[in-house]
């Protein structure tokens, strides 16, 4: 039967049955829609916005420009050619503390609470160098700031030194998470600052405590055979001398050991009377 429809009748007669929208014969992705498509009409008026908007980009476009992508990292071999030609730029502490402070290439800084650099008197004809801080350390950010530090000085001043005669640093400037082992690249990245702290300062003497004996002398020789022998530092066309000694925190521990350690501040005491 052939029928002439009211248009007009019959979209009255859909808002009276409450129909709100109409849908087209095919499904329509609205993420691809062209800008200029036609709006379907809905009661007589547009769907969209009376001001023309941009095309929503799809989900996974959104998520990709709404993060910001991460700063690249760079390759071990660069990360520790930077360490070295920022410490090498240095031409005084301050400004080794400073490059210190702002190296990024090193996990290590971003875990820790403060940047364990040194304290004292960089003048001082006798530098004692730290392992990796330790909990109390990492919250004070000086070296030798706990215990182990009441010990030194005891031990310094039984040779009739006092923490005056002394400058104190960190080999490494931050605390491990954890207080774990360093691994060899956390290592190798943090080298190059100590290598140009003993160089800037120029002691005459160090005094190397536990592990920063062996990573100084960038062996993997324990301390129990590298203590009691004074070792030669090379650092690029100079050198110092470095004389491996019991950690105060190991003798803490280890009061037996103490014996031994005093050998060692004898050797040490001779040194730098002889000089």
């Amino acid at each position: 039967m052939d029928m002439k429809i009211d248009m007009q009748s019959l979209i009255h007669f859909y808002l009276e049955a409450g129909v709100d929208e109409t849908i087209d014969d095919a499904p329509v992705n609205r993420f691809v829609q062209s800008p200029d498509r036609e709006m379907p009409l809905v009661a007589g008026r547009e769907t969209g916005p009376s001001e023309p908007s941009a095309p929503v980009r799809p989900l996974a476009a959104r998520k990709k420009a709404e993060s910001a992508p991460p700063a690249p990292v760079p390759q071990l071999t660069d990360a520790i050619r930077f360490a070295q030609q920022a410490a090498q730029n240095c031409k005084t502490i301050d400004d080794l503390r400073q490059a210190v402070e702002t190296f990024e290439y090193c996990s290590l800084r971003k875990s820790a609470n403060h940047t364990v650099f040194a304290k004292g008197d960089p003048g001082a004809r006798l530098m004692i160098i730290d392992r990796q801080p330790c909990d109390e350390e990492d919250r004070s950010g000086l070296p030798f700031s706990n215990g182990s530090g009441e010990l030194l000085e005891k031990m310094l001043a039984a040779i009739g030194l006092s923490p005056a005669d002394a400058y104190y640093v960190s080999a490494i400037p931050w605390r491990p998470p954890g207080m774990r082992e360093l691994t060899d690249e956390e290592k190798a990245l943090c080298l190059p600052f100590i290598h140009r702290h003993i160089e800037i300062t120029n002691p005459g003497y160090i005094l190397a405590c536990g592990e920063a004996a062996g990573y100084l002398l960038d062996v993997k020789t324990g301390i129990n055979k590298l203590r009691g022998k004074w070792k030669d530092l090379q650092i690029g066309q100079g050198h110092a001398k470095i004389l491996p000694i019991f950690h105060p925190a190991f003798l803490m521990s280890q009061p037996a050991l103490k014996k031994y350690a005093w050998a060692d501040l004898l050797m040490l005491k001779a040194a730098m009377g002889d000089d």
